[in-house]
């Protein structure tokens, strides 16, 4: 299943993954960290910073700060002007607002400093742990046993990071370590919401903060170990600056135009004239070639009813077996109704049923000569809805499990069984065929719907398909229906 789900990520879908708020809150953070380092400009809506210039600095340096060295100077400060305010002296100030579960982070960096690179790495990690890629540690397994590092100099924060909002905390803990003012937080409802611990750490002295972040299996105890056992190296880099008033201005413009541009392209939506009907084809991607024909779709309580059902043709049957009743029907599950900007609007218990969809897939054409990955079997299951303007949207509510529930069955809406061919039986790819030029292939799709929507008819008439190998895009959406 990870082989096919890779390619059809890579390759084709560009859908929107629904995404738990805590989950959200900690890529939405790692999002600022990792575009400083890797100097991205993603225009997906995500925060972004502002930019100054100012002069360089004379003080060159490179100091290696071993785990029990001290900085008696940012000890002392914090000492004296409080854990909430950083010293007034140095590469920044900062402000903390706490208020209701939400935490307000502000900077305010001193340009008269030139910033410095800084690097952090662990002498100490839990049992298990190793290198996993660059600043990431972890166990190799899923198994909420990963910590993160990431050290942001003072370009880095100018640039992504002047503000840090955190809602649903449940406490902040302002402490010291390593003689640096330390926050670790820890947010509400963390068992349940399979929620991270996160710690900074604020020299404003050398011009850093670092960030060390745990999954949810990780005890704040053991971070607080890593945290107190990094070595911590600042060195002077003469390609670091702080960018002008000007290339700040003009980022922030090509950035707001091209979000606006993007919302405008998402909200616009198709007509439903435009939505392929059930028994037409749907041109696929050119350098796929393939065409696609959805033939019949029927709701079953049980998947056993399913006509032709095999369990050969489940991607992860043991993820199957854990929500399966003996007679077939699917064991209730808790889940989220989640707002667009992901805040949680409802939680309930709901039941679930099993949408069969028949499809036709047609080769057309041969692929294109670079192309070899085959042909894409799969669907992603889409809620639309009316826009105001007579035209069809992506529903902007989103559901999505309770994560300590563990349920993955819905896989952001894909199908979780496809039924095979005696030939491709245990195929690794599972949702993948190479095809001839003229081949065709009809099949069936099993979907877990959740039962409001199954049976309510206004619900489940605007379902409809988003097929992988259309090439599909959010701004230029193909959708075929089901009824």
């Amino acid at each position: 299943m990870s082989r096919s789900k890779d390619r059809n990520a890579e390759n084709i879908l560009k859908q929107e993954l629904v995404i738990p708020p805590k989950t959200q809150q900690k890529i939405e953070a790692a999002y600022d960290i990792v575009r400083a380092r890797a100097n991205e400009r993603q225009k997906t809506g995500e925060r972004s910073g502002k930019m100054a210039g100012g002069t360089e600095d004379c003080r060159g340096r490179r100091r290696v700060l071993k785990p029990s060295a001290a900085a008696v100077l940012a000890a002392a400060m914090i000492l004296l002007c409080g854990l909430g305010v950083a010293a007034a002296v140095g590469h920044f100030t900062k402000q903390v607002e706490e208020a209701d579960g939400a935490v307000r982070y502000a900077f305010e960096v001193n340009y008269e400093l030139k910033p410095v690179e800084v690097a952090a790495v662990p002498e100490y990690l839990p049992e298990d742990m190793t290198v996993a890629d660059g600043d990431k540690y972890g166990s190799g397994k899923e198994d909420g046993r990963d910590i993160s590092i990431w050290a942001m100099n003072m370009a880095d924060i100018d640039y992504f990071c002047q503000t840090m909002d955190f809602s649903g905390v449940e406490k902040v803990e302002k402490t010291a370590i390593q003689g640096m003012e330390a926050h670790l937080i820890t947010y509400q409802d963390a068992e349940k919401n399979r929620s991270p611990k996160e710690i900074y750490l604020f020299n404003p002295e050398d011009g850093y903060v670092l960030w060390v972040w745990g999954d949810y299996a990780v005890s704040m105890d053991e971070l607080v170990k890593v945290a107190g056992s990094l070595t911590i190296t600042v060195t002077e880099s003469p390609d670091l600056a702080y960018r002008t008033e000007e290339e700040k201005a003009e980022e922030a413009r090509l950035e707001q135009e091209a979000q606006e541009a993007w919302e405008a392209a998402v909200s616009y939506g198709v007509a439903l004239e435009d939505i392929t009907a059930v028994g037409e084809a749907l041109e696929g991607a050119d350098f796929i070639g393939a065409s696609y024909t959805v033939e019949e779709a029927a709701f079953y309580d049980s998947l056993y009813e399913v006509p032709g059902y095999n369990p050969q043709g489940v991607c992860d049957r043991e993820e199957l077996e854990t929500w399966l009743n003996e007679d077939g029907t699917h064991k209730p599950y808790l889940r989220y109704t989640l707002h667009e900007d992901g805040q949680i609007l409802e939680e309930k218990e709901t039941g679930v049923k099993f949408l069969a969809v028949t499809v036709t897939v047609r080769q057309e054409k041969a692929y294109d000569s670079e192309w070899d990955n085959g042909t894409p079997f799969d669907a992603v299951l889409v809620r639309l809805e009316e826009n105001g303007e007579g035209r069809l949207v992506q529903a902007p509510e989103r559901y999505a499990p309770v994560p300590s529930e563990d349920y993955d069955l819905q896989m952001e809406g894909r199908c979780f069984y496809l039924n095979q061919t005696a030939d491709a039986m245990n195929d690794p790819q599972y949702f993948w065929r190479q095809m001839e030029e003229g081949d065709s292939q009809t099949y069936t799709m099993v979907f877990a719907v959740d039962a409001d929507l199954a049976e309510n008819q206004e619900a489940y008439q605007n379902l409809a398909l988003w097929f992988d190998g259309t090439g599909s895009d959010p701004e230029h959406p193909r959708y075929s229906a089901l009824w």
